[in-house]
């Protein structure tokens, strides 16, 4: 069953961030999600996401115009992993 993800994307001012891609790529095949693809999201002018994620690990990278990719770092969704911002789940992985 997926898991929602969302929040506003914020740089290091509080600012949202705006024409940027939000990619997540599958690290392994799980029972739902065949390894190496690619699910993307592209937050509105105020910053806003929401994607709705099946169970599995994921590197998170951004894509903003005019630089380079940036990758965000790896989360995981569990069967069980409640609702939350992409940082939530971020903040998770570094707390293990």
């Amino acid at each position: 069953m997926p898991v929602l993800i969302s929040g506003v994307l914020k740089d290091g001012t509080g600012t949202p961030v705006q024409n940027c891609t939000i990619q997540l790529k599958a690290c392994r095949t799980s029972t739902t999600v065949v390894v190496n693809t690619v699910a993307s999201e592209n937050p509105d002018d105020a910053g806003r996401y929401s994607m709705d994620v099946e169970q599995g690990q994921y590197t998170v990278t951004l894509l903003v115009d005019g630089y380079p990719p940036s990758h965000a770092g790896v989360i995981t969704v569990y069967d069980d992993s409640k609702p939350g911002t992409l940082n939530d789940f971020l903040g998770a992985m570094t707390e293990d």
